[in-house]
Parts: C-alpha cells; structure tokens; sequence
C-alpha cells in the first residue's frame, strides 16, 4: 500500500511535518480521516500507529537526553490545538444534547472564533513570518460527519 510505505519511510520532526501538511489544508482531508476512514486494511492502520509511536518515542528520547537534535526541535513551534465544536466554534442553539448556548441561532460561527484560532495556528510571529508548520488546529466531535461541514465554514471565512 503507497501510503503505509510513504508513512513507515518518513521519521521523526520530517514524521511531525508531514502530519501537519497532511492537515494544514482548511478540508475534510485530514490525517485522522486518511488513517481510521480511508486505509481500510487493520494491518496497514497498526503498522501506520505502531510507527507514529515509535517515531514519538524517538523524539521524546532526543528530548529528555538533551541530544542537539532536541536542541533544534525546541527552536520550532510545535503543538496541536484541540477544539470543540459545538458551543465553542459554532452555537448548538441550545439544542441538547449538542450544547446548551442560547444565545445565538444553531451553526452560527461565535464572532472572532476564526480570529482567535487563526492567531493560536500562527503563533507568536504572525501571519509577517508564517512558520511552516500551520494546520495545527484538529476539530474534536461525537459526531465526526460534521468535519466536512466546519471545514467548509472555516474556508469560507479564511479565503
């Protein structure tokens, strides 16, 4: 399978840049769903996980060792922005079990939420020196069909 060789044949901080490219683009199209959605084989999706952590492993050692490896790991920005979606990109409108913020009418995008993410993905530089590693904000949900349907909201108001 391509993507399994692509993935086992790329390691540690090059590991971490390819899975924030993969979900650096504002789509549906994202690492999550190209893991538990698109590779369909069990095989391929546990070789894929056991790589991601043993690669994190890698990292980690670098880290804790002080080796100049994790010296020019700390000079990067690197995170990961979890975010909710409902009462917190977007209102519920109150409907239970969804959410309970009344405030605003159902799928309204809440007033400098895009902002606020936008700045939190760009970091302390701002957009004058974009890091390379944008894309970092991953939408948590029970309900992981609606992806699609934020990652269109979010393209409309970024573009």
């Amino acid at each position: 399978h391509w993507v399994r060789n692509i993935i086992l044949s790329t390691h540690q901080d090059d590991l971490s840049e390819l899975k924030t490219m993969n979900d650096s683009h504002m789509d549906y199209y994202c690492m999550t769903k190209l893991i538990y959605e698109d590779i369909r084989s069990e095989t391929i999706r546990r070789d894929i996980l056991d790589h991601f952590r043993k690669e994190a492993a890698v990292q980690n050692a670098h880290m804790e060792m002080g080796t100049r490896k994790s010296k020019l790991r700390m000079q990067k920005a690197w995170r990961k922005i979890l975010s909710d979606v409902d009462d917190t990109l977007t209102s519920s409108g109150g409907s239970y079990p969804a959410g309970v913020d009344k405030r605003y009418p159902k799928k309204v995008v809440y007033p400098g939420v895009i902002g606020l993410y936008r700045e939190m993905d760009l970091g302390i530089n701002g957009p004058e020196k974009m890091p390379s590693n944008t894309g970092n904000l991953v939408f948590l949900s029970a309900r992981p069909h609606l992806y699609k349907d934020i990652s269109d909201i979010l393209l409309a108001w970024t573009s």
